[in-house]
């Protein structure tokens, strides 16, 4: 019953209706595939407009797709149309990746109007995207913890100091930039530590020390929870 071939329809010239059926069909699955990656993303974070995007790229594909049909020519010069566009979007996480990639495939898949192929596919996929939720494959987070001091003048042997105080509270702790710069003809300088495996208490330990011992523009413990990728 859901079985549109490509032998019912041209797709050198398709018909206005066919391609109606087509972005229709893309739309759709898209919006079943962003449904399901909100459901079973609540512990992931998604680049902004993420939703909005798979489903406007995969009815992108779709169109494309149909605009190629069986032309290797066009199929070409589609390539090298789209290797100006440079995308400059970041996406981290590899699952919002997968999950990109699955709108961006069922709308070629719709743009060749293989609507069996589609349907059947983004049920399967959505089906064992929840699936996996109900399993032990969760993320696995990673706390990275930095340290930023920001001096006004520079201070004899500071970094000595700073790794001094580390290894008498026994904090793990690497000095990963300098900065230098002019603020309103002032020199400041910036450095920044990545510590590792700092609870709370001991965090406020060492903002506390750090704070009596030197004069200081401004001092941060900053602690982000991404990801780990194992």
């Amino acid at each position: 019953m859901l079985d549109f071939s490509l032998n019912s329809l041209n797709t050198d010239n398709p018909s206005p209706l066919s391609v109606i059926y087509a972005l229709t069909a893309s739309f759709i699955l898209a919006c079943l595939i962003s449904f399901t990656f909100q459901k079973t993303s609540r512990h992931i974070q998604a680049p902004g407009h993420f939703i909005q995007s798979m489903i406007l790229g995969s009815i992108i594909a779709t169109i494309v797709t149909i605009a190629i049909g069986d032309n290797i020519g066009r199929g070409l010069g589609m390539l090298g149309i789209m290797a100006i566009i440079r995308f400059r979007t970041n996406i981290t996480q590899a699952r919002n990746m997968i999950f990109m990639f699955s709108a961006l495939g069922i709308g070629i898949a719709c743009g060749v109007f293989a609507f069996n192929i589609a349907i059947y596919g983004t049920a399967f996929f959505c089906i064992v995207a929840f699936l996996l939720i109900l399993t032990n494959f969760e993320h696995f987070p990673k706390k990275n913890q930095s340290l930023r001091i920001q001096l006004s003048e520079d201070i004899d042997q500071f970094e000595s100091q700073v790794e001094y105080i580390f290894r008498s509270l026994k904090i793990n702790g690497q000095l990963s930039r300098i900065e230098n710069r002019i603020n309103n003809e002032q020199h400041e300088i910036e450095y920044n530590w990545d510590i590792e495996n700092l609870s709370d208490s001991d965090g406020k330990t060492l903002l506390q020390t750090l704070n009596k011992k030197f004069r200081m523009n401004s001092l941060r413990f900053i602690m982000r929870i991404e990801e780990q990728i194992i």
